[in-house]
This record gives C-alpha cells, sequence and structure tokens, in this order.
C-alpha cells in the first residue's frame, strides 16, 4: 500500500508540475493529502444530508479565524424546495444544483457589529472599504473551512459564485437586510463518483519570498498551458476538438463585463466602500 508521504508528494507533483518535498517526520499527512486531493463536485449519489449533519459542519465551520474576532459571516441552509427552486433558477446554466442534496448561501454580514454600536448610541466610526472587506474576507474563511469539514465527513462540494450574478433577487428571496450580502452559494452531497483534482500553477509564479516578483510568470503560464493542455486531451472523448489552453479560456471568460452591477448593489446594502 502506497505511504501517505509518498501519495502526497506524487500529488503534489501532478498538481504543480514539480518535485515538492514532504519531510519524512511530518505530522498530519493524511490530513494534508486529504486537502491535496481536493476536487469540486457537481454529480452526487442518492444519500440525504440532513439538517442535523448541516448544522454540524457549521458548527466546525465558524471555528474558522474571524478577523478581530468580530465573527461577520453567515450560512443560510436553504430547505424550503419552493425556495430552493427560485434560488436555483437565478443560474439557469447550472441544473444540476437542483439535485444537489443541501444548498447553502454564504454571507458577510456587517449588521451585527453595527448593531453593538447602535445599542451603545455611539457612532459607527469605519464606513469605508474595510468595513465592507472584513466581512467578506470572514465569510470567505468560513467557506472554505465548510468545505473542508464537508470533505472530512466523506461529502462533496460545489461553491457557485455565480449567484452573485442576480444579487438583489437573491437577497430578496433570502429575506437579506442592509449590510448582508452573498458571498458564494455552495452544494453539499455524496459524490457519485470521485473526481481527479485539477492542476495548479507552478509555485515560482504564486510562492514569493520577501518581495512580490512576477517576473518570470510568463514561462510560468506558458508551462501551465502546456500542463492543462495535456491533461484535459488525455481524458478528451475520441473525436473531440483539441483542447484550449487554460489562459486561452480564461480570457474569453472574462472577454466581457463581470457583474458590473456589483458596486451598485453593495452601496445598495448601506455600505459605503469608498
Amino acid at each position: 500500500m502506497t505511504d501517505a508521504r509518498s501519495e502526497l508528494r506524487r500529488t503534489l507533483a501532478e498538481r504543480f508540475g514539480e518535485d515538492i518535498s514532504v519531510p519524512q517526520d511530518l505530522q498530519g499527512l493524511e490530513g494534508l493529502l486529504r486537502i491535496a486531493t481536493h476536487a469540486t463536485h457537481r454529480d452526487w449519489d442518492d444519500r440525504p444530508v440532513g439538517p442535523d449533519l448541516v448544522r454540524l459542519l457549521a458548527a466546525v465551520a465558524f471555528c474558522a479565524p474571524s478577523k478581530s474576532f468580530l465573527q461577520q459571516s453567515d450560512l443560510i441552509h436553504v430547505r424550503d424546495p419552493g425556495l430552493r427552486e427560485a434560488v436555483v433558477s437565478l443560474v439557469p446554466s447550472m441544473p444540476w444544483m437542483s439535485r444537489a442534496p443541501a444548498l447553502l448561501v454564504v454571507c458577510g454580514n456587517g449588521r451585527r457589529l453595527r448593531r453593538i454600536f447602535e445599542r451603545r448610541g455611539m457612532p459607527f466610526a469605519n464606513e469605508h472599504l474595510d468595513a465592507f472587506f472584513n466581512p467578506a474576507v470572514d465569510a470567505a474563511l468560513v467557506l472554505m473551512n465548510l468545505i473542508r469539514a464537508a470533505e472530512e465527513a466523506g461529502l462533496a462540494c460545489c461553491p457557485i459564485s455565480l449567484l452573485r450574478d442576480r444579487p438583489q433577487r437573491l437577497a430578496e428571496l433570502l429575506g437579506m437586510p442592509d449590510h448582508v450580502f452573498p458571498v458564494a452559494g455552495l452544494c453539499l452531497g455524496y459524490p457519485a463518483q470521485r473526481r481527479a483534482p485539477n492542476p495548479r500553477l507552478a509555485l515560482a509564479g504564486t510562492l514569493h519570498t520577501d518581495r512580490f516578483d512576477d517576473r518570470g510568470i510568463d514561462p510560468t503560464l506558458d508551462d501551465f498551458d502546456r500542463r492543462y493542455v495535456a491533461g484535459r486531451a488525455a481524458f478528451a472523448a475520441p473525436g473531440a476538438p483539441p483542447p484550449q489552453t487554460w489562459s486561452d479560456e480564461r480570457a474569453r471568460q472574462y472577454a466581457t463585463p463581470q457583474r458590473p452591477g456589483w458596486g451598485a448593489f453593495v452601496r445598495s446594502r448601506g455600505f459605503d466602500p469608498t
């Protein structure tokens, strides 16, 4: 049987296209391997994910770090069938969302902090971009912790950022008041089958020492594009067109404006990100 250290080293080599040293006496190898083999899923088996399990996973997720212990994140478990259908309809390009056993929406919450000031008759002195950024980061940390907790329990996940394409309607459906905003949806379920992890840019392009330095980004992108195409070609169906590079796909994706109304929505929530 392959030991966790060798498997972790192999997995990271496949992900990053380079050998990454794994110390012989390192603790937690099994946990690191589970993180390294993370893959997003969109296909689940028929086992339900009950509200008690969701509640447990939420409690674990909220154990994530929080900026200055402000606790500016919330989760909405969308359970009502009609409401779920309305939320899923906001993302028609992802019909598989309706098949997920559980659907949550992760929110940033700047409301509770302001309420603390209201109860004391004090003006809120931090109405600027940081007051929006902090709950957004808190929510992102909870989202990642929720994914980790779910995977430890044998579930698989898929974050849904496209819900932010219709933020006003989503906020109306889920009753989000001022200073509360959606960060992402999250589908949960037991995976119908395991998926291979996607590759990642080499550490030469993303890990810096002492100073940010992207002078070598072009060869890093070229190397990743080669690995990406080779990986896609290996799993392509017979007769399928040759895969595009990762750079070409991302350039096509972002050739049109993405969520140009997001700033207006954030301001409509009562934030003043100036």
